[in-house]
């Protein structure tokens, strides 16, 4: 049996973030189990708005260049395999391939 200690985030570690932020915070983790955790503070109603809507918008930033990434994959292996199509019909016809004489 292991001995091992539950994590907990330290208190006093939150309240230097508090104090750091200028009007509050989102902070997100994962706990020990892989469990995704969240801790805030915001210093009124105005600055809560104010952090949920960049937060939004870093969400649809970020999955907009997520997004492109998939994209730009999907291109580079349709692309690969046109490639790959043309020289086996080019090979089958006859024709040497231009990469490979």
């Amino acid at each position: 049996m292991t001995n091992k200690k539950k994590f907990s985030f330290p208190n006093n570690l939150l309240k230097q973030l508090n104090e750091c932020s200028f009007g509050g915070y989102i902070l997100f983790n994962f706990t020990d189990k892989g469990e995704p955790q969240v801790f805030t503070k915001f210093d009124n109603q105005v600055n809560a708005m104010g952090l949920l809507y960049y937060l939004r918008a870093w969400i649809e930033t970020i999955d907009q260049m997520n997004m492109d990434a998939t994209a730009d994959a999907i291109i580079k292996t349709t692309n690969s395999l046109d490639i790959e199509d043309k020289n086996n019909k080019n090979n089958e016809d006859g024709e040497e391939d231009e990469d490979n004489p």
